[in-house]
C-alpha cells in the first residue's frame, strides 16, 4: 500500500501523483479522464475509472438504485424517507481528472469536501493506493484507523 498527502487547494483541487494513477490502471493521454467518487463514509471515498465503474455490477446496481430513489417521489409532503436512503445520491459523483498542466489533478465537489470537512489551502487528504484501487481519506479518517491497537488485529 502506498499513502501520500496531498494538500487541498484554493480551488479545492487535488494533484494527484501520476505514478499512483498508472499503478491503479488509469490510462493517461493527453485528455480529462471522466471517472466516479464512490464514497465509503464521511471520511473516506475511492476513486474509480470509468471502466472499472461501468465493468462492476456492484457499481451498476448502486447507480440503478440512486436513480430509483431520485426517480420514485414521495406520496405526500409528511413523508420522509429514512436518512440514508434519502442522501444515497450523496454516495457517488461523476468526476474528470485533468491532465498534466500542471500536473493531473481532482477537483472535489463541494458537497463532498463539505461532507468530508475539507477546507480548501487549510486540509490536507490522503490518498491511499490500497490493493488495485486508489482511496482518498481525511486525515481524521486515516488516525482513527490507526487507533486500533495492533494487538486487536492480529
Amino acid at each position: 500500500m502506498n499513502c501520500a498527502i496531498l494538500k487541498v487547494d484554493q480551488n479545492h483541487r487535488v494533484f494527484l501523483p501520476e505514478t499512483d494513477l498508472k499503478g491503479a490502471g488509469w490510462v493517461l493521454g493527453d485528455v480529462p479522464l471522466r471517472g466516479w467518487l464512490l464514497v465509503g463514509g464521511p471520511g473516506r471515498c475511492r476513486l474509480l475509472s470509468s471502466a472499472e465503474f461501468d465493468g462492476d455490477p456492484s457499481c451498476l446496481s448502486l447507480r440503478a438504485a440512486i436513480d430509483a430513489a431520485i426517480g420514485n417521489p414521495v406520496k405526500n409532503a409528511i413523508e420522509f424517507p429514512d436518512e440514508a436512503s434519502a442522501a444515497l445520491s450523496l454516495r457517488l459523483f461523476a468526476i474528470e481528472v485533468a491532465p498534466p498542466g500542471p500536473g493531473w489533478r481532482l477537483t472535489l465537489p463541494r458537497p463532498l469536501a463539505a461532507i468530508m470537512q475539507i477546507r480548501p489551502k487549510e486540509s490536507s487528504v490522503a490518498l491511499l493506493h490500497f490493493q488495485k484501487y486508489l482511496e482518498i481519506w481525511t486525515l481524521e479518517a486515516l488516525r482513527a484507523s490507526l487507533a486500533v491497537p495492533l494487538a486487536e488485529m492480529i
